[in-house]
């Protein structure tokens, strides 16, 4: 144990430096409390996202999107205008369904404007009678787990009611509590009668859906208060099968006999009319989506089920199977082992990295903190709502080196007194003393350089701010564990023995050796090159600022691609196919096993043992369709997945009939196509030319692909009018249009609750009377007085071209036109600012009504870059500030502010090296590396200072202080480069994701070093050369200067 020279230091710092128990009760506090909250907390996939949004969902059904509009989405717009706290109003308008989205202002709660929505819709009093009553929810993203599927050669209700049985078990299960069951038609009750019946039993479908509502219902009606008590009454008639319902009465004849449901109606228990086919692995199923909700924990989750699937299989006959996929908690398990690999390899590297410059023991200590403050972090991370997953354990891994940065600078100025003083509490006191002050604030400026990560909005929010709340409270605990914990276990170290060289251990021989050879280096290399360097200061700044410019011309140059949210390979590729409006189901899913078929004929050309499909998922309805295939997850797979997809998408080739099909292998931080531009008019026939007219300025771009625009979503109907002769027959068009509604839709007698099933009972016309034009012609229509005209007596049509889908923004017609772009061949952000620039004239020339706004990934590109300057700008004063406050200098601050800048270079070299595109990320991480690089800065400018103030003149003053503190920049600077050099090498996709900013910090961190060694010394020489002519520089450093130069007598006390 060292034994105490002198009580010379107080303090918080020197306290714990002479009760080494405090300092280890604090750190066994710190770690228990860590690992306790570690094993409790959330585990998931990706961070949640959140999305403060509204959404309003109006269900009208049979409405065509036209109808919608007009009816239901206009109504709803007016009714929301008056609502404060909406930023956007978006509404899309399809067949049967109004769907609007409230994006909320930042200045409002998501529940404030759920609450007022609720209030402003219920005041709407004119919606069509037909529409359900309109849902109005906050809108959340569940965090995914896994799916599974439950397949083989069953009919419908049979593989529905499996499915439902394995839903309910794995309900049972002690995690598992949400599940989104899909691939299986509602049940549905159809009554079906034929127009020939009704004519002959003199019947409307009204009629025969009041009998149904009439006859088939339960009905309390009271109770007998009796002496013995009370009787409940009721009428308890309710059907729920087919049999059931054929006994309904509809009329009794004179002779007392019934006319049943039975007797002129088929009934079908059955499900919904909708076409299509949902295969797993080439087999009809059915799905489950397992979600985790709360604080779940999706590695729970994924073990209960995955047990139960293999405990099921066996149970299975040979018709049925069952698998777990797209489990997501793959990812998580390989980013924890990748993480502990990385963090191992990392905390190697760092340990040999220290242990060349400083005492073995004193290397141990410092890396000893890394878990202390891993720990930390992890105890706090709940209340700061960030869980563990993909993104936040890089958080860890990117914070290693700059943790123990400040460990080092302890550490070293420690040692380096030890060195001076021998070894002792009070030198150890005395070396932490020193650099306490610059080293708190360094971490702060840090702290501050990373704070906008955790309050960045857009898509891509929650991904930063999981990374910097991780790095915030790393670096938060880094201060508590290097200030109070570290010199604690410093003062414990042992003295080494005085020996000859030649009875050292071998490391220790070593050690001394690199230390007499590093010591050389810095007086017979470094410090001359320093001394030429301020001699010739105004040179080497010009040499450091041409270096800048170069650099910054590198940005603009072919060899820096500015992609903010790149396109990353996945696991998984995709296909999507929408065929031309008014094609039949048959049609779609001929397509779909087409495109499926040609990705299998792939996989078959591949090397046995070299397969790259694991499971193949098709899903197709009405006029769409999708393909979602999951490779095997080889890491050694050579195959990339955007390739793939891209080979795919050519051995597909067009196919006829066809209006969309595309296939993607990719993942996006920040989401969404490439380019999303939203064209804005009530002007519909301008709003059409003008979407025609930007595609075709985007197809002008080599390497822009999949160009879609939702005017080009179109679908037939046919419109009804009513005749004068209508008129005198007391018809009018709402009459008409009841009539032709009831049969061809159908009317909702009622609904029933079947075990856990809400069904609809439906009465209309039989399939085959409702399947052309000629159906509606030969339909008769009722009267007032209750006879029967032919429908063409009394109505026309017309045929004409209609919308699938209606957009709709801030209560005017919209037509979103998205596209992708091979990165690799086109600039994302060039072609936006073309587009901005080129059409946007066209525009005002040609459709002077249309207004083009950005929209998706080209909305938060935009938006992110407009918040970039004023968010450097608060980053930059903040850093400012911290480190005014321990210069007492408004100026010199600017010196160490200075070398921001340069390590860019580094930053951007380092893409280029990589070969990777500069991203979101990317900025980022330069962010981070001005917070990383002042830290060294400070301490430098500190030293200086110190220099001066002992009566050193500037100029020796800036070398002494380049000498002095040279190995701790080298160590903070290889500590932190060595830290990341793991990750900078990992292949996995968890890690492409985060990977550009680990390049910025990493290699900008290396090129900074020599940029704090050189040009801090001598910026700081030009700034008083200014100052002397100016008069400017801070008073204390100012004077203190001329003093020793014997232009101003001492200050007293000095």
């Amino acid at each position: 144990m060292v034994a105490n020279s002198g009580d010379s230091h107080s303090g918080v710092i020197a306290w714990f430096i002479r009760n080494p128990v405090a300092a280890n009760l604090l750190m066994l506090f710190i770690v228990i409390v860590g690992f306790v909250s570690a094993m409790s907390m959330r585990t998931q996939a990706l961070p949640d996202q959140a999305l403060d949004q509204v959404v309003i969902e109006a269900v009208y059904p049979g409405a065509s999107p036209g109808e919608i509009e007009s009816t239901v989405v206009t109504k709803l717009e007016d009714a929301l205008r008056g609502v404060q706290g909406i930023s956007e109003m978006q509404a899309v308008a399809s067949e049967g369904l109004a769907r609007i989205t409230l994006d909320v202002s930042s200045d409002f709660t998501v529940e404030e404007i759920l609450d007022e929505a609720k209030l402003a819709v219920d005041r709407v009093s004119s919606f069509p009678a037909s529409m359900e009553k309109p849902r109005i929810y906050k809108s959340e993203i569940e965090s995914m787990v896994m799916f599974v599927q439950v397949y083989g050669d069953l009919d419908e209700k049979a593989m529905k009611s499996y499915g439902e049985s394995v839903r309910d078990e794995l309900l049972e299960l002690p995690n598992v509590t949400s599940i989104n069951f899909f691939g299986a038609r509602p049940y549905e009750i159809s009554i079906e009668l034929n127009k020939a019946q009704l004519r002959q039993y003199d019947l409307t479908l009204e009629e025969v859906a009041t009998a149904v509502r009439n006859s088939s219902l339960d009905l309390p009606a009271g109770s007998l208060k009796t002496e013995s008590g009370n009787i409940l009454l009721r009428a308890e008639a309710q059907a729920y099968h087919q049999y059931e319902f054929e006994k309904v009465p509809l009329r009794t004849r004179e002779d007392g006999t019934r006319l049943t449901l039975g007797d002129i109606a088929v009934i079908n228990d059955g499900f919904v009319e909708t076409e299509g086919q949902l295969l797993f692995d080439g087999r009809p199923s059915v799905g489950m989506q397992i979600s985790a909700v709360g604080n779940q924990n999706a590695l729970d989750i994924s073990a209960e089920v995955n047990q139960y699937v293999e405990e099921k299989k066996k149970t299975l006959p040979p018709s049925i199977g069952m698998d777990a996929w797209l489990d997501i908690s793959f990812y998580l398990k390989s980013t924890v082992a990748m993480m502990l690999d990385n963090l191992w390899y990392g905390i190697l590297l760092v340990l040999l990295v220290l242990g060349i410059f400083l005492r073995l023991e004193l290397a141990f200590w410092c890396i000893v903190g890394l878990p202390v403050c891993f720990l930390g972090a992890f105890s706090l991370m709940p209340m700061f709502d960030i869980s563990i997953n993909i993104i936040s354990l890089f958080g860890f891994i990117l914070v290693l080196g700059v943790v123990v940065d400040d460990a080092i600078i302890i550490g070293e100025s420690a040692q380096s007194a030890v060195d001076e003083h021998g070894l002792s509490l009070d030198s150890i006191t005395r070396g932490v003393y020193r650099v306490a002050v610059p080293a708190t604030f360094g971490v702060l400026t840090t702290i501050a350089a990373f704070i906008p990560m955790v309050v960045m909005e857009g898509p891509a929010a929650s991904t930063a701010a999981a990374i910097g709340g991780v790095v915030v409270l790393c670096l938060v605990f880094s201060l508590v564990e290097s200030k109070l914990i570290l010199p604690a276990h410093l003062g414990q170290m042992e003295p080494l023995p005085n020996v000859h060289p030649r009875d050292m251990d071998p490391l220790r021989r070593w050690q001394q050796k690199f230390t007499t050879s590093f010591s050389r280096f810095v007086q017979e290399r470094y410090k001359p090159a320093l001394v030429f360097a301020i001699e010739h200061r105004y040179n080497t700044i010009s040499v450091f600022v041409a270096i800048l410019i170069i650099s910054g011309g590198v940005i603009a140059s072919p060899l820096i691609h500015v992609v903010l949210f790149p396109a990353l390979p996945s696991d998984f590729i995709s296909a999507t196919i929408e065929v031309v409006d008014g094609a039949p189901t048959s049609q779609t899913i001929k397509i779909v096993d087409h495109v499926a078929d040609t990705i299998k004929e792939i996989d078959q050309e591949r090397p046995e043992g070299e397969k790259l499909i694991k499971h193949m998922f098709e899903y197709a309805n009405g006029s769409s369709g999708q393909i979602f295939v999951e490779l095997n997850k080889d890491s050694n797979r050579e195959v990339n997945a955007i390739d793939l997809a891209a080979e795919w998408r050519e051995r597909v080739g067009d196919i006829a009939g066809t209006k969309k099909l595309q296939t993607n292998g990719s993942t996006t931080v920040g989401g969404g196509d490439t380019f999303n531009f939203k064209l804005v008019s009530n002007n519909y026939q301008q709003l059409d030319d003008a979407a025609q007219a930007l595609q075709k300025t985007l197809a002008q771009f080599d390497g822009i692909f999949d160009i879609e625009s939702t005017s080009n979503s179109s679908a037939l109907e046919i419109d009804l009018n009513i005749k004068p002769a209508a008129e005198i027959l007391g018809l009018t068009l709402q009459d008409l249009a009841q009539q032709v509604r009831a049969g061809f839709y159908g009317i909702e007698a009622q609904r029933i609750q079947r075990d856990s099933e809400e069904i609809k009972v439906m009465v209309r016309f039989p399939a085959e009377e409702r399947s052309s034009i000629g159906s509606l012609e030969n339909m008769y229509i009722r009267t007032a007085d209750g006879s029967e005209v032919p429908f063409l007596a009394v109505a026309g049509m017309d045929l004409r071209n209609g919308r699938s889908n209606i957009v709709r923004h801030d209560s005017k017609r919209a037509v979103i036109v998205t596209a992708n772009a091979d990165t690799k061949k086109v600039e994302p952000t060039l072609v936006v600012e073309a587009i901005q620039k080129q059409f946007v004239e066209q525009l005002s020339e040609e459709f002077p009504d249309v207004r083009l706004e950005l929209g998706g990934a080209s909305k938060e590109e935009q938006k992110f870059m407009q918040k970039l300057g004023f968010m450097m700008g608060v980053t930059l004063f903040a850093i400012y500030s911290l480190l005014a406050i321990p210069l007492k200098s408004y100026l010199q601050p600017l010196i160490i502010m200075g070398v921001i800048p340069f390590g860019m270079i580094g930053a951007l070299i380092g893409h280029v090296v990589m070969g990777i595109p500069f991203s979101f990320l990317s900025v980022f991480g330069i962010v981070a590396l001005a917070g990383v690089v002042v830290n060294d800065s400070l301490i430098m400018v500190d030293f200086i200072n110190k220099g001066v103030d002992d009566g050193l003149d500037l100029e020796s003053a800036a070398v002494l202080a380049g000498t002095q503190r040279i190995r701790a920049i080298l160590l903070t600077s290889l500590t932190t480069f060595f830290g990341l050099l793991p990750m900078l090498m990992e292949t996995s996709l968890s890690a492409q994701m985060v990977l550009p900013m680990a390049v910025s910090l990493g290699f900008g961190i290396l090129f900074a070093t020599g940029i704090t060694l050189f040009l801090i010394p001598c910026m700081y020489v030009i700034l008083v050369d200014v100052d002397r002519s100016r008069n400017v520089f801070s008073k204390h450093n100012y004077e203190s200067v001329l003093e020793h130069e014997g232009q101003l007598e001492p200050r007293s006390g000095a």
